[in-house]
């Protein structure tokens, strides 16, 4: 079903540290077509004999749905933060103060945080590709109703809308790659929706900030009309990723098959199931990543995106399009640190599992990690000191350096604790995503209405400092602690 370059060869990189009772209960049928397609039975986790099994999928088309559910995780912040160079004439136009401005970021914010709890229990019953299909058409119809609205009431109603339904994807980045990837290279693939996210925060001010000043604020709307109409188009060729692997196959009919929505019947809708992911509190592992990822991503990219305008727009007066320029560091270094994540990470769990005999420990995973918080720690106090010591009206790149070595840390961090909180509970993996995102989202959302306080009192330098401090004990140090009882238990 697939050509020779989608096979996976059978190697020590794709062995899996599986029950070998369940290897022994395969059938000859299921063994032979196992082996014919991926060259291996040492498969983590073991997919079935159906060629409709996304995990038997050609590589090609894993990878178009990978990247196409952080297309949209990218839009999700890309669209929420790139509105900061248009605060100015928008509160102009409705007749506000530009902080009052600044909530259609905020608002977004926050309901990215909260929406996927509804959204997901909701797709996981029913299927991702419908509602990610028509969540993109409404979204463009709103983008455009948001072009020309007049006041601050009705633009905050289409934000908080948009937001609604872009977050369909915010959170199904995990349970996507685990519909489809192995464990041995699901570092790698989460590494793409993460810097996907990671990435549109910066993204969305530095495109916006030329559309900004060359094609006013309505312009920037189309564009994120554009945006959701393409990805409207590219989940119309998508497939479901869904597969009821144990158990019977959803039948579909009528207006349901047609929107692309189907009822699992393995799965009952109860209202347990949308607080579900908070049972992973009593994860000890799972917690700890997501305390930590989320102490990281505060401080080394809100912090970094919301408040450079004000830290660096105001220091050395530039306008928009010199302001978007400023956000290539953020960008540059998310990139940076993605490529030294996910391989590298998968890399490093198989050395480990070699090293081991063949026994896979999840926390080996953590080592990589480090790398991680040493450049958020150098970063924030690079960014902090020199912007401290700037003279205003005198631009330096000094300040962006260590921008770009912060956020390159936090993809680092992002990546290698989202696949280890999802190797902890793979069986949760869609929970793991819902309560990573509403924990990271919502002590996102808290800090831009205390950032403006703590640089009025500590300065740019006190305050990196304090920053620094926070991800040194609430991002290493949780970790340091879970990587240690991990290997005791061991």
């Amino acid at each position: 079903m697939s050509s020779q370059s989608d096979i996976e060869k059978a190697s020590h990189d794709h062995v899996e540290d599986l029950d070998p009772v369940a290897l022994q209960e395969l059938d000859p049928e299921h063994h032979e077509y196992l082996m014919k397609r991926h060259g291996s039975i040492q498969l983590d986790p073991l997919p079935s004999s159906d060629p409709l099994d996304p995990l038997n999928w050609p590589d090609w088309k894993k990878n178009f749905e990978i990247l196409l559910i952080a297309f949209q995780t990218f839009s999700s912040t890309f669209m929420a933060a790139g509105l900061t160079p248009a605060f100015e004439p928008m509160a102009e136009a409705y007749g506000v103060t530009v902080p009052k401005a600044s909530y259609f970021t905020s608002a977004q914010i926050a309901v990215l945080g909260v929406m996927p709890l509804v959204w997901v229990p909701l797709m996981n019953c029913y299927g991702r590709n419908g509602f990610l299909t028509v969540s993109t058409l409404i979204c463009a119809g709103l983008n455009i109703a948001g072009a020309y609205c007049h006041s601050y009431g009705t633009q905050m109603v289409t934000r908080v809308l948009v937001a609604v339904f872009i977050s369909t994807a915010s959170a199904a980045g995990s349970s996507v790659v685990a519909d489809l990837a192995f464990s041995h290279e699901r570092g790698k693939k989460n590494g793409w929706w993460s810097l996907a996210l990671v990435v549109g925060t910066p993204g969305g001010p530095f495109v916006c900030g030329f559309v900004q000043q060359h094609a006013g604020t309505k312009w920037i709307y189309f564009l994120f009309a554009i945006i959701n109409f393409v990805q409207f188009v590219l989940w119309i060729l998508a497939d479901e990723t869904v597969y009821y692997r144990h158990g019977s196959q959803p039948n579909q009919k009528g207006l349901l098959k047609f929107l692309g929505i189907s009822k699992n019947p393995n799965n009952k809708l109860t209202a347990s199931i949308f607080f579900r992911p908070f049972k992973l509190v009593s994860n000890f592992n799972v917690l700890m990543a997501v305390i930590a990822a989320s102490v990281t991503f505060c401080y080394a990219n809100i912090v970094l995106v919301v408040e450079l305008p004000q830290a660096m727009g105001m220091l050395f007066n530039l306008n928009a399009q010199q302001l978007s320029y400023q956000y290539i560091a953020l960008i540059v270094g998310s990139v940076i640190g993605e490529i030294l994540a996910g391989p590298l990470s998968d890399w490093w769990m198989k050395r480990s599992t070699a090293k081991r005999g063949g026994k896979r420990v999840i926390v080996d995973r953590l080592w990589i990690s480090y790398n991680g918080f040493i450049c958020v720690i150098i970063g924030l106090m690079v960014w902090g000191v020199y912007l401290y010591k700037a003279d205003p009206g005198h631009w330096k790149i000094a300040p962006l350096i260590g921008a770009a070595i912060a956020a390159a840390g936090n993809n680092i961090v992002a990546t290698v604790l989202v696949t280890f909180a999802i190797d902890s509970a793979p069986e949760f993996a869609p929970d793991v995503g819902l309560f990573l995102n509403v924990v990271r989202q919502v002590f996102g959302f808290i800090g831009p209405f205390y950032f403006p306080y703590m640089f009025d009192n500590l300065n740019f330098a006190g305050s990196a400092g304090l920053m620094s401090g926070l991800v040194l004990v609430f991002g290493a140090g949780v970790i340091i602690i879970a990587h240690f009882l991990g290997h005791r238990r061991a």
